[in-house]
């Protein structure tokens, strides 16, 4: 369910900090990414995501659908969020008081409802708990899930696969443990006690190796997968490879919620992960000319540039680029960015182009978040209202005369998504280069 909880507004630009690179290659800006994805937005897709607990979840703090809406403000996109917590492939958790047969055939109705150009979807953690043994059930299934999919989206929908984020210790915290005299280890967990071999260690349970190493089959299979069928794949465990202390046998930083689901810190590593994927370095070229204005070409570039008494303004949307400026008088200059000053460089330095992996968060993008969060909230209770039973299920001859209500939050969504339109073109670095005096 929808958790109405306040989620602090931090942004996946805040992880980790800026990244700024003078005239090195590109690959020292940081750890290498995962290979470029060759699927593409286009203006006017309809999004629709699909899944488990990790698709669910992503609408609570909204890191991934803000990044993408600013990244690609040009675009009409829209994003409807059909996660559902502990799902498979096979609709387990979508029965509610029916089967799970009617679960799946309820997701495909929402489906064909909204005719997704775009299906985003993420399975496999929990089907990986059955290890190799489960695997050809697991994929068998998943492609009729696609099939059946793409028989109610739009004509020609694409299909983007995500792989597996991994996990870390499961939370011990909550978890007493004692040694019995019998010598055998027992685990007492919400008032439920078990035993364990002694040679099950309190270590070995606080290790995310052995379960990671299941994911990574998983994942593996789910690339082959995606190959075989010409589905796009997402690569949702490299970025967080580089957090892995192979000494400490543990993450650097914690990611999840008792282990398992992805906290806020988790979304913005795996957001920024996503659109490095999507989208690689791109060029931001101002060209100065006398007595003209400024010309700024690349993929992020604005039509908000100034040039007067040697100082440059401009703004770009939020992204990796190069900045290179040509035409400026020879002298140093300082460089800023909104409120973060880098210090001098030379008019050469800047001929030659500065490598810019922003990450702190630029102007309005906190703004656009808590929209879409808010747009998020109001479609879930449009597709899953909290009194479902009385109004659709096996009660609603109690309640089921209220059922029309439900359909009124597309109106309340159309005005978050006017919102949200509004707020992504706001989502800009400031950039400013003034002459030193």
């Amino acid at each position: 369910m929808f958790d109405h909880s306040r989620h602090p507004l931090t942004s996946l630009f805040c992880i980790p900090t800026l990244l700024l690179v003078l005239n090195l290659p590109l690959a020292a800006a940081g750890p290498a990414p995962p290979p470029t994805s060759r699927f593409r937005f286009a203006d006017g897709d309809r999004v629709v995501l699909i899944g488990n607990t990790l698709i669910e979840r992503a609408q609570r703090f909204g890191h991934l659908e803000s990044a993408l809406v600013a990244r690609l403000a040009p675009l009409k996109l829209t994003f409807r969020n059909l996660g559902w917590s502990g799902d498979t492939v096979f609709a387990e958790s979508r029965g509610i008081f029916d089967t799970p047969a009617k679960g799946y055939q309820r997701l495909l109705e929402h489906v064909a409802r909204l005719k997704p150009t775009v299906l985003i979807l993420g399975y496999g953690s929990n089907e990986s708990f059955d290890g190799p043994k489960g695997l050809a059930k697991f994929l068998r299934q998943y492609s009729k899930l696609i099939a059946d999919l793409r028989a109610r989206a739009a004509p020609s929908a694409r299909v983007v696969i995500l792989s597996i984020p991994p996990q870390q210790q499961p939370g011990l915290g909550r978890l007493k443990t004692g040694r019995l005299k019998t010598g055998r280890l027992t685990l007492q967990f919400k008032g439920v006690t078990t035993s364990a071999s002694p040679s099950f260690t309190r270590s070995q349970l606080d290790s995310p190796v052995a379960r990671n190493r299941q994911i990574k089959e998983y994942n593996a299979a789910l690339a082959q997968f995606a190959k075989t069928n010409r589905h796009s794949l997402l690569d949702l465990n490299t970025p967080f490879e580089s957090l892995w202390n192979e000494q400490l046998g543990r993450y650097r930083l914690q990611f999840t919620v008792e282990g398992r689901a992805l906290n806020s810190t988790g979304y913005q590593i795996l957001s920024t992960g996503i659109l490095d994927q999507l989208h690689a370095m791109s060029p931001l070229t101002v060209q100065l000319q006398d007595k003209q204005p400024p010309r700024v070409i690349g993929p992020l570039a604005t039509s908000q540039a100034t040039y007067r008494d040697g100082r440059l303004q401009l703004s770009a949307r939020p992204g990796r680029f190069v900045l290179r400026v040509q035409g400026l008088p020879r002298g140093r200059y300082r460089l800023k960015i909104g409120q973060d000053d880098f210090g001098k460089v030379s008019s050469n330095t800047l001929a030659a182009g500065f490598g810019l992996a922003s990450s702190r968060p630029p102007a309005g993008f906190q703004a656009l978040r808590k929209a879409v969060i808010a747009k998020n909230r109001l479609y879930f209770h449009r597709w899953r209202p909290q009194n479902t039973t009385y109004l659709f299920g096996f009660r609603k001859h109690e309640q089921g005369n209220n059922a029309k209500e439900v359909a009124q939050f597309e109106k309340l969504v159309a005005a978050a998504e006017a919102t949200i339109d509004r707020l992504k073109t706001r989502v800009l670095y400031r950039i400013t280069i003034e002459p030193i005096r």
